[in-house]
């Protein structure tokens, strides 16, 4: 039988992966935004870090692979923002 703490350890959880994937597209945003590839590969680090922290293994793999400078990262950051319109879609309202 679960214990209410952790049930409530739980929940907890589940909310703050819930604002995570709700701030995905500022996150994106921020990457689009950055003055230079420095800031893009910061923000692709951050993200590639809290992803995992999440339980988004792939979506962390996806902005490591976008932190290269070769037309390989440049897939790698499309398919990581198809990636999270597929997660926003796939949260309920």
């Amino acid at each position: 039988m679960t214990q209410p703490r952790d049930d409530e350890a739980t929940a907890q959880f589940a909310a703050i992966e819930r604002k995570f994937v709700e701030g995905l597209p500022r996150r994106l945003q921020e990457i689009d935004a950055a003055p230079d590839a420095q800031a893009r590969y910061a923000a692709l680090h951050r993200l590639a870090g809290a992803a995992g922290a999440f339980g988004h293994a792939q979506l962390g793999e996806l902005a490591r692979q976008a932190m290269g400078t070769d037309a390989a990262a440049d897939v790698a950051l499309q398919v990581l923002r198809e990636e999270v319109s597929r997660l926003a879609r796939a949260r309920p309202a």
